[in-house]
């Protein structure tokens, strides 16, 4: 914990599948949390503190790897999102006719 590593986190399939303990909270880890945290046998799973997840989180992820009073694992950057697209912006009703009428008698 707290040794500046930064990054993305990588699947998990890469990682050993007897991975038992998990301190990475206070860095500045970034990018998806892997859902298949899950499949790990954690005991201790610590995440948060100065770490940058991407929203949301897991559904499945591991309670312990969540609630941790000290350095809760939370997310702090949405996904991505589409640009909006325009809206075309609503044009001014005609004038009515009198109101036509008048405009072109006071601009004589």
């Amino acid at each position: 914990h707290g040794n500046s590593i930064s990054g993305t986190l990588p699947e998990t399939d890469k990682w050993c599948p007897q991975l038992k303990e998990i301190y990475l909270y206070n860095n500045d880890i970034s990018g998806t949390v892997p859902s298949q945290l899950k499949d790990l046998p954690l005991k201790y799973c610590k995440l948060g503190g100065t770490n940058h997840f991407a929203c949301p989180l897991p559904v499945d992820l591991p309670d312990i790897c969540i609630l941790d009073s000290d350095y809760p694992t939370e997310c702090n950057y949405p996904p991505p999102q589409p640009p909006p697209s325009p809206s075309p912006s609503p044009s001014p009703p005609p004038p009515s006719p009198p109101e036509a009428a008048t405009a072109l008698c006071a601009a004589a």
